[in-house]
């Protein structure tokens, strides 16, 4: 049952990214880049680092992102204290981008879930934070 089940994880990941690549197209961005302006908006300034830690994704993918969506003027640099810390927030592009993504995001994401009893969605969410938490 285990193996069947992240399976299933496993090919419902890949196609939600691609179908949401699709949508997000209309805005120029990527699922990848899609993470990072959606955590910038919510978070405001960030490290690299901190994105890094939050997505659990390796620091040199984080910067190639980064890198992108700054030649797409969605994200700059803002001064530190530290002269080694690169801090990031969004631009008034990027902020823009943020509010038409988001739409779409969430049109996308109901569309799934439409229909699906809030109990089971419930259950879902709990079963995959407990999953998470043991792979800490």
């Amino acid at each position: 049952m285990a193996q069947s089940f992240f399976h299933h994880h496993l090919q419902f990941t890949r196609s939600f990214k691609k179908k949401l690549n699709e949508q997000l197209a209309e805005v120029g961005l990527y699922h990848s880049q899609w993470l990072i302006v959606y955590y910038l908006r919510h978070f405001e300034t960030a490290t690299l680092v901190e994105i890094s830690g939050y997505l659990d994704v390796e620091k040199p993918t984080i910067t190639r992102t980064v890198n992108r969506l700054e030649e797409g003027q969605l994200i700059i640099k803002v001064p530190s204290k530290d002269r080694r810390e690169r801090r990031i927030r969004l631009t008034e592009k990027g902020l823009q981008v943020y509010e038409e993504a988001i739409q779409l995001v969430e049109e996308f994401e109901q569309s799934l879930i439409d229909k699906i009893p809030a109990s089971d969605i419930e259950t879902t969410l709990k079963t995959i934070q407990s999953l998470k938490g043991k792979l800490k």
